[in-house]
């Protein structure tokens, strides 16, 4: 008898907790103190939570790092024949390790050498320094397969920028090269024009390059 008597009290008591909850799902909230604390903030939960955190619309961009190969040099190695063994430029190799040109290379050294995904460009020369009628860089590409230019930076260190244009969009060919002038003229795939009025570049000055995430790609100081 007293089985029935407590399966009787827990089926009343499901039983009317079902019905409050009904009430108040579909007709309003009852007063308070009639639901108890779990049911109450349960339906609290369910219809007035705090809404989750928005997802970030775009994802965070990686920092560009650079990349290195580590080089012991061989006897009768030079920084000429390793920096074209590698496809870089002599003026990167010296800098990405603390040398200058008129340092002796040590057999049993070890080098750092850039490693560029996209290519390697050279500065190859500024020509005509200090004569706004011919003064140009050149640049040559000793890296494999085609390397777009564009969003590329020529910098001269006091806040001359040349940036290679969209349009036309200049790409370097496997032993290609270009002209960056530093007059007004029309670009070409072999030419492209400053647009400045006076020259700018001259001894003891150094051209640097950059790649369109603001990485030194190259430089060369101008004898």
């Amino acid at each position: 008898m007293l089985f029935y008597l407590i399966l009787n009290a827990f089926v009343s008591i499901c039983a009317t907790l079902t019905v409050l909850v009904l009430w108040d799902q579909f007709r309003g909230p009852l007063p308070k103190g009639l639901l108890p604390t779990a049911v109450s903030r349960f339906s609290s939960t369910e219809t007035t939570g705090t809404p989750a955190a928005p997802a970030s619309t775009a994802a965070s961009q990686p920092t560009p790092t650079e990349q290195f190969l580590i080089y012991q040099v061989q006897a009768g190695d030079t920084f000429d024949s390793i920096a074209a063994q590698y496809n870089v430029s002599i003026e990167e190799l010296l800098a990405k390790n603390g040398f200058t040109r008129v340092q002796q290379l040590g057999t049993g050294e070890v080098l750092r050498i850039p490693v560029n995904p996209q290519g390697s460009v050279l500065i190859d020369s500024v020509v005509g320094a200090g004569d706004l009628d011919t003064e140009h860089i050149l640049l040559k590409h000793r890296g494999n397969g085609e390397l777009s230019l564009v969003g590329w930076r020529i910098e001269d260190g006091k806040g001359n920028v040349f940036i290679f244009p969209q349009f036309p969009q200049l790409v370097l060919f496997p032993g290609g090269a270009v002209n960056v002038y530093t007059k007004s003229g029309n670009n070409s795939v072999v030419d492209m024009f400053w647009g400045l009025d006076k020259f700018i570049w001259a001894s003891g000055m150094t051209v640097t390059l950059k790649d369109a995430m603001g990485n030194v790609r190259a430089s060369y100081p101008i004898p």
